[in-house]
């Protein structure tokens, strides 16, 4: 399963396609009564071949052997500590927690946390971000001939499948589900082999 986000889609554009093209991906699904998680790590590197400063050109190298540039913009910091030779590191992580809250329908709700950091000075350049999106929505109906259910949070419905029957078996109408999304980016230098 995909979890995407706009936001980091952009993150991702930023970081070029040829980056992200030499990716490697990793999920994990786990499920338990009335509990779900989904986890999925990307991770992907460059070599730096070329800096100009000046107009803060990076050249990079991906495993493929596919070259590119970026532009690193004004928020990144530190740009004269880059040099060729470095590994450009991204990792980017989403997780998606399911949890069936039985009979608690009624307080339906979405919070949402933002977090951001950046190198600190004289330190190799890096950036990361994190988001998490806590929602509680409640299950108005349960359709057994299809196997759907029809959830409604805050400023939305949705019809939901639920391919699992021994899961789908434990939801009933006036039940919750609380679901929480995690999304995080860090791009960096890797640290020098000793």
């Amino acid at each position: 399963m995909k979890l995407k986000h706009a936001w980091i889609a952009g993150l991702l554009t930023l970081s070029s396609a040829p980056l992200v093209h030499a990716a490697v991906v990793a999920t994990n699904v786990a499920v338990t009564p009335g509990e779900a998680s989904l986890a999925e790590e990307v991770t992907a590197k460059a070599t730096v071949t070329a800096i100009d400063v000046a107009t803060r050109k990076v050249s990079l190298k991906n495993a493929e052997g596919e070259t590119f540039d970026l532009v690193a913009g004004e928020e990144v910091t530190n740009l004269q500590n880059i040099k060729v030779g470095d590994v450009v590191a991204l990792r980017y992580l989403q997780l998606l927690d399911l949890e069936l809250l039985k009979g608690t329908a009624g307080v339906r709700k979405r919070l949402v946390e933002v977090e951001g950091s950046k190198a600190a000075a004289g330190d190799k350049p890096g950036a990361g971000a994190g988001m998490q999106v806590t929602i509680y929505a409640d299950v108005i109906e349960v359709d057994k001939a299809t196997q759907t259910i029809k959830v409604k949070g805050v400023d939305k419905t949705l019809t939901v499948k639920v391919n699992d029957p021994a899961q789908f078996a434990l939801i009933a109408k006036g039940d919750q589900i609380k679901a929480v999304q995690t999304t995080a980016i860090g791009i960096g230098i890797e640290p020098e082999k000793k």
